[in-house]
C-alpha cells in the first residue's frame, strides 16, 4: 500500500466535491476519475513497468484483488467485480468531459462521486490493519 497515493486519492476526492459544490461537473468527474485512479494504485502499487498504470489496465488489476487475495483464480469474476461498471463509467466519462466537452448531468457527477467513495471504502475494508 502506497499511503502518499491514497492521501492524494483523498484530497482529489475534496477537491471533486468541492467543484461538484460549485456546480463545476465537468472538473468535478475529472477530480473524480483521477481520485479513483491513484487510489487503486495506491492498493495495487507501483506497475510492473516502470512507466505508470495504464487506465484499462489499472482498473482490471484492481477489480481482480489480486492485491489483497493474491491466490484468487485467474478465471472467473473478479473479488470487486460490482465496482467494474462504475470504475469503467467513471473512465470513459472523464475521457468524454475531458477531450470531447461533453456536458453532463448532476446524476452523471453524483456517481462520479459514489464510484470514488465505493473505491476507496473497498480498499479500506481490504487493508491489512485497517484504513490508512
Amino acid at each position: 500500500m502506497l499511503p502518499e497515493r491514497l492521501r492524494l486519492a483523498r484530497q482529489y476526492l475534496d477537491d471533486a466535491e468541492y467543484l461538484l459544490a460549485a456546480e463545476r461537473l465537468a472538473s468535478a468527474v475529472s477530480r473524480a476519475y483521477y481520485a479513483a485512479y491513484q487510489a487503486m494504485w495506491a492498493a495495487l502499487g507501483d506497475p510492473p513497468r516502470a512507466e505508470g498504470w495504464r487506465h484499462g489496465a489499472i482498473i482490471q488489476h484492481f477489480v481482480r484483488g489480486y492485491w489483497f487475495a493474491p491466490a484468487h483464480p485467474a478465471t472467473g469474476p473478479g473479488l470487486l467485480e460490482p465496482l467494474r461498471f462504475g470504475l469503467r463509467r467513471l473512465y470513459h466519462l472523464r475521457l468524454a468531459v475531458d477531450y470531447t466537452g461533453l456536458s453532463i448531468s448532476r446524476a452523471s457527477a453524483d456517481l462520479a462521486q459514489q464510484t470514488v467513495a465505493q473505491t476507496l471504502a473497498a480498499i479500506d475494508q481490504h487493508t491489512p490493519g485497517g484504513p490508512l
